[in-house]
This record gives C-alpha cells, structure tokens and sequence, in this order.
C-alpha cells in the first residue's frame, strides 16, 4: 500500500543549533559571563524545568505575560542547578538570556525542512514529529514556524520512555490515524531505526556528510531526496 504519513526526528533532523553547542553548555558559558556558577549540568534539568514549561507557557501570551513566565522559569532554573553569586540574583535580569537560551531560538530550521513539510503537506500526506524531547515540543514547533504543518507532536518526556522503544512510534501512529505500513520515518540516528522499524514503520537515514554508521537502510543527504521515498511503494 502507499504511504500516507511521513514522520520526523527534531534535531539534527528538521532542526540544528546555530551555536553549535547545548543549551547545558551554553547555559554555563552565560553563567560564567555573568560571574555567576552552578552545579555541573546535568540533561535531566531539561527534562525537570520543562514541566513547568509544558503547563504554564504558550506561544499565544500576551509580550508582558511571558516575559513573567520566563522569569518564573529562570528562577526554577537557577534554584535546580543552585545558581550562586557574590550578590543577590534578580531573576528579571537574567530571563531574556535564558529564554534564548533554552526556548525555540537556540534552535533554527535546515534549509530543506521548511520546503519538504509543506511539499508533503500539499501532496496529501500526513505529517508529524518523532522526538526524544523535552515537554512542550509543539510550542517548540509552533514557534519555530513549522507546526502548522504537524498533525501530531510526539515527545518522549511526555510519554516517559525514549527511543529506541517501539512505544513511542506506536503511540505516534495511534494518533496520526494510519496503518504503521503506512508511515516513513525520517530520523539521523540508529535509535530512530530501530524504533521505526520495531514498530512497523518504513525508514530512511538522514546523513547529511560522512558515512552511514547503519547498514542496510536507505540513506539519503538531504530532506528533499524524502520525496523519492515516498513516491515508492512501501515493502
């Protein structure tokens, strides 16, 4: 049967960091900018603070509403990597920073992502994203200009278990409404391979440069060679 689905990885996929580090690395570059410390970084945090985020922040707050979510934010922050200094903190102070830090604008879109969504999209297909993620992906996507696009937003902090578990794909085609035969997955990382494939799902690997580190699954080098995938029949 043809496809009717195609489904993303997030980073390194649709997505890269212009800085070309970590949100965590680049949250104790500005640390120390600003003669501040910390505990050592930890990934969970991301996963911790971004509760807050999921529940209290939406793209759709008025310009004063999240310059006070970003605030509370950065308070949490701060207090869950025991922020310290030679004077009091203002978290006021510190909340623009952090919000590009840690928000949507750390992050930009490849050259291809925005074109091959809306080429699938006007073909008929259903689309979404696959992401081992913090809570709140889709205000990530929304504000990154590509949610329109998604019908569904799978992130695993929302869900609690991570790729390579089939559970996260199968939850995904649970909610994009097709059959797994039906879906090609697109992600750069064996854990999305294996996930995909556990679950059902077609797959091809994104390799921008280098070499394929996952034999035999098709690559391509770009997001725009998706489209010759798509156009075949699944197997």
């Amino acid at each position: 049967m043809p496809f009717k689905a195609v489904t993303f990885d997030f980073y390194n996929t649709l997505v890269y960091q212009p800085a070309g580090i970590g949100r965590g690395r680049q949250y104790q570059n500005y640390l120390s900018a600003v003669e501040l410390s910390s505990d050592p970084w930890q990934h969970q945090v991301l996963y911790d603070v971004f509760d807050y985020y999921r529940s209290s922040y939406s793209p759709g707050l008025s310009d004063g509403a999240k310059l006070s979510f970003w605030t509370e934010f950065t308070r949490r922050l701060f207090q869950r990597t025991n922020v310290r200094g030679p004077w009091a903190i203002n978290y006021a102070d510190h909340a623009h920073a952090i919000r590009e830090i840690m928000g949507p604008n750390s992050f930009a879109l490849f050259g291809d992502s925005l074109q091959i969504l809306r080429t699938l999209r006007e073909a008929g297909f259903r689309l979404g994203v696959i992401s081992d993620w913090q809570r709140g992906l889709a205000y990530f996507c929304e504000e990154l200009g590509i949610g329109t696009f998604l019908d569904v937003v799978v992130a695993s902090g929302e869900l609690g278990f991570q790729k390579p578990d089939r559970r996260l794909f199968d939850v995904a085609c649970e909610r994009i409404g097709v059959s797994s035969r039906e879906i090609l997955h697109v992600g750069d990382l064996a854990l999305d391979i294996e996930g995909a494939q556990a679950a059902g799902f077609s797959v091809v690997l994104l390799v921008r440069s280098g070499e394929s580190m996952v034999e035999g699954v098709p690559v391509i080098r770009n997001l725009g060679e998706v489209l010759s995938h798509v156009q075949s029949t699944p197997g």
